[in-house]
């Protein structure tokens, strides 16, 4: 190799020189040392005829890297080929290394260079300088839109182009909050930042090369705080309860401050420092010393909390409520309880009486206001003078048991919580609970108490007879007595046997309970004195009613349908009771939470489904109840009906508030009675909110103004179904007959009916008067004939004679001495026959004890018979005349 060298100085001094340019190669950078480049065989020509050949040393020792194996004639990695380290230049893309080879010939060398292209491979990681960058943001900072944040590049030794993204932690983009400027190679916010909204952000800047490597840069957003909160109490206002004056009461403030370090830091004072309390600056505590108390002062705390911020502190109040309840001791005493037993004897005496005792002045208290919880709130009230404890007589629980005449002895859990204040002084409060058993003997309690109680259904009917069956008292032994009633509502009666008469309507939204005395009277006693009576309540209830359900369901029925059942469950009921299923071998309930399941797979193949489940109280068996339930499995495909479409009606007589009932069906169930139906299938509405109101369930109608006689309105009625409800409007239109105006009515037809018979007498009597005179003219006209009655024989009298001579006004009818024969027209109408004497025509002097003359053509006398016929020729005569007009008989012949 030195030989080499010193030849090649040598070269231009001594011996001839040829230098060629062999072919390009290429290799990848990091061969292996020792790798074969090429096979210089290959490349120069006569190789292993040449005396000597070796590589020419090249001018830096840094482009020292191959070698040649002269066995195999190769070029052969010297040295670590980096592309990154050989290639500096700006265009380091395509890197050339020119080898020289020097060959000896006998009298010439030969110099072959051989350019190397060396090529680049991704040998490189990318890589960020650092594994995380951490900026600080202020606070709701006002000029957040103008600053930038630097942000470290990723760097690639291989020179791959790079791209970036910004995500945050969780690999969404973080829209609304920042932005990388890919210009100025920064991170931007979009807006302004709160520090106690959210503190930190973290965010991920991801550098990928075109070869798809991918690395990320962690970048911590620190939002710096400022003091822009003031401190806050947990709540705007607590409660310091001092329960007793034994020990040290204490009490911690709890007040919060979202800013940080001396920001956050809190000092505490008192704004007002009362008497007895004590306030550590520092932790906020407070303490009460009884000692130091009196009881005028006042119930409330003011505290001022602020901070040790820059460069302005903030501050609050907070307002700290205290309740004294170690002031009065609260006793309950009754003469009836052995260990919370309470023995019912009389409902008009007390339970009890409540004694509350100020502790401080030792004496009863007269100024305190006392309030009462307990589980059945409507069972026991409180006098609020005597502070005796009485059952409430309208309580529905009550009302139940002591109406259930089959069940003589019960009794009923009760929990009572009495809260005791101070009507002066709020702030001085006391609590005390009790647990009681009320037993009840029925027998025994409404023979003393000397009542009774009777529920009886709305929808009774008028003049229905409700017997009463618990017949208790002694007064009511003796049969001999008459039974009344004292009622001021004039709802009920009652009879001989014990049965009250209802004489009005019943209506639970308008009266609920109602209070009578029966009594028994003798026929010698007077009406002051009344020594066998007893106070009736009756307390009034329909099926829909929550009262029948109460305490234990706020709603009588359920109407479920396919899709909620699984959600539905029934309320969970007490130790003492439990569900039972009216059908349990196809639906069954769960006593635990109230569901229900279906056992039976073929309920799903019909409409509906009803059934009910009993509520059953071992402890107060009248406190049991039951629950209807109807579940709709098919699709409601038709529109309520009416059952009767009357929807113009007039109502006469109606004396009550009571209009009329709509009855409506949903055609979709198979039955065509429905109007029974519990639960029901339809429900009501209607518009004339004003004037009428209709019960949701039963139709019924009632008025609101009496004096109101003509209604117009719509009802809306709506069925129960699934997936929808469907709906049917119908116009009434109702007018009422009242007894004023049938009166009236009555009045102007008999008026009208009397003038209609004066008018056609009137009118009869002209039409007669213009017969006779048409008849007279007649008899006038047939006189001037003068015809002679020669030839008249006085057995067969003509017929002229009567129509001509003897119906005139001068003459008068036949008349006998023994008797008379007279002929009275009348008038015929619904009432009587009235004699119209003011047209008589009296009858002729034709039978008198005087002589008759007659004129010389009428040589003969008329017999007896003569004359009858001649009248009833008249009679025929005139009645014909008359039934042109009256279209009836109006003569008789008596």
């Amino acid at each position: 190799m030195l030989l080499v060298s010193f030849l090649l100085l040598l070269i231009p001094f001594v011996y001839p020189q040829t230098i060629k340019q062999l072919n390009e190669i290429t290799v990848d950078e990091e061969l292996p040392i020792g790798s074969v480049v090429t096979f210089l065989s290959d490349k120069i020509p006569n190789l292993d005829q040449s005396l000597e050949y070796d590589l020419v040393t090249p001018v830096s020792s840094e482009f020292d890297l191959f070698s040649i194996d002269h066995t195999r004639h190769s070029l052969n990695v010297k040295k670590r080929l980096d592309f990154e380290q050989l290639c500096t230049s700006n265009n380091a893309s395509h890197c050339i290394i020119s080898i020289s080879i020097a060959v000896s010939n006998q009298d010439t060398i030969y110099v072959y260079i051989l350019p190397i292209h060396l090529k680049n491979i991704n040998d490189n990681p990318l890589r960020f300088p650092v594994n995380r960058t951490v900026i600080e943001i202020d606070e709701n900072d006002s000029r957040w839109s103008t600053k930038s944040y630097s942000l470290p590049r990723a760097s690639d030794a291989d020179g791959d182009l790079i791209t970036y993204s910004l995500y945050l932690q969780n690999w969404k983009k973080p829209n609304g909050l920042f932005e990388l400027d890919q210009t100025n190679f920064s991170l931007k916010p979009l807006r302004a930042f709160d520090r106690e909204e959210q503190s930190l952000y973290l965010l991920r800047l991801v550098a990928k090369s075109e070869h798809e490597k991918e690395v990320s840069l962690d970048i911590i957003v620190i939002i710096k705080d400022i003091n822009d909160n003031a401190p806050k109490c947990d709540l705007s206002e607590t409660t310091f309860y001092i329960n007793n004056t034994k020990s040290m009461s204490k009490f911690f403030l709890n007040v919060t401050d979202p800013d940080e370090g001396d920001n956050g830091r809190l000092v505490y004072e008192f704004y007002n420092a009362p008497a007895g309390f004590h306030l550590d600056r520092t932790s906020g505590e407070i303490q009460f010393d009884y000692t130091q108390w009196t009881r005028r002062e006042r119930a409330k705390l003011v505290i001022n909390v602020s901070d040790h911020g820059k460069p302005i502190p903030l501050s609050s109040q907070c307002v700290i409520e205290v309740k004294y309840m170690f002031l009065y001791e609260i006793n309950f005493v009754s003469n009836v309880s052995q260990n919370d037993w309470i023995q019912v004897n009389n409902l008009r005496t007390p339970i009890g009486k409540l004694m509350v005792i100020d502790k401080q002045n030792e004496n009863l208290c007269e100024n305190c206001l006392v309030q009462m919880n307990s589980t059945f709130e409507d069972l026991i009230y409180l006098n609020d003078q005597t502070m005796d404890l009485y059952l409430n007589l309208s309580s529905i629980v009550l009302i139940r048991i002591l109406s259930n005449s089959m069940i003589k002895n019960e009794n009923i859990s009760l929990n009572v919580h009495f809260h005791v204040s101070d009507r002066a002084n709020p702030s001085i409060i006391s609590n005390q609970n009790y647990s009681w058993t009320l037993y009840f003997d029925k027998d025994k309690l409404l023979t003393n108490s000397n009542m009774l109680f009777v529920q009886i259904h709305e929808d009774i009917s008028l003049d229905e007879r409700f017997p009463i069956h618990n017949r208790f008292h002694t007064c009511f032994d003796d049969s001999l007595k008459q039974i009344s009633v004292n009622d001021p509502t004039e709802t009920f009666e009652i009879d001989s046997n014990f049965n009250l008469i209802i004489k009005k309507y019943l209506r639970v939204n308008k009266q609920q309970n109602y209070e009578v005395t029966l009594y028994k009277i003798d026929s010698n006693q007077t009406d002051q004195i009344n020594p066998c009576s007893i106070d009736l309540r009756v307390h009034i209830y329909n099926p829909y009613s929550v009262s029948n359900v109460y305490p234990y369901f706020s709603q009588s029925f359920y109407v479920l349908t396919s899709t909620n059942l699984s959600q539905f469950t029934l309320p969970i009921l007490p130790p003492s009771m439990k569900y039972i299923s009216s059908k349990s071998y196809e639906i069954s309930i769960d006593e635990s939470n109230g569901s229900i399941t279906i056992v039976s797979p073929s309920l799903f193949s019909s409409y509906y489904y009803d059934f009910h489940v009993q509520a059953i109280n071992s402890q107060t068996p009248s406190l049991s109840c039951v629950i209807f339930i109807r579940i709709l499995f098919g699709i409601n495909q038709q529109s309520p009906r009416l059952l009767e479409n009357l929807t113009r009606q007039s109502l006469e007589n109606v004396s009550s508030d009571f209009l009329y009932q709509i009855k409506a069906y949903d055609p979709d169930f198979s039955s065509d009675d429905q109007i029974e139906r519990f639960p029901p299938s339809v429900e009501y509405e209607i518009d004339s909110t004003d004037s009428l109101e209709i019960e949701r369930y039963t139709g019924r109608i009632f008025r609101k103004k009496s004096d109101q006689l003509f209604f117009n309105f719509t009802v809306i009625v709506t069925d129960f179904g699934q997936p929808k409800r469907l709906t049917t409007r119908e116009r009434f239109v109702f007018y009422i007959k009242s007894n004023n105006s049938m009166l009236r009515q009555e009045v102007s037809m008999v008026v009208s009916t009397t003038f209609i018979l004066i008018s056609t007498g009137i009118v009869l009597m002209i039409i007669l008067l213009i017969i006779l005179i048409l008849l007279l003219n007649c008899c006038h006209r047939r006189s001037r004939t003068k015809k002679s009655l020669t030839n008249i024989s006085p057995t067969t009298p003509d017929s002229r004679l009567i129509d001509n001579e003897y119906i005139t006004t001068a003459t008068s009818l036949p008349r006998v001495i023994n008797r008379e024969q007279r002929i009275y027209p009348t008038i015929a109408n619904n009432s009587q026959r009235n004699l119209l004497e003011q047209i008589h025509i009296p009858p002729p002097p034709l039978y008198t004890a005087e002589k008759v003359y007659i004129k010389p053509d009428y040589q003969q006398t008329l017999s007896i018979n003569d004359i009858n016929k001649y009248l009833e020729r008249f009679e025929k005569i005139y009645n014909n005349s008359t039934e042109n007009h009256s279209r009836q008989p109006v003569g008789s012949v008596v």
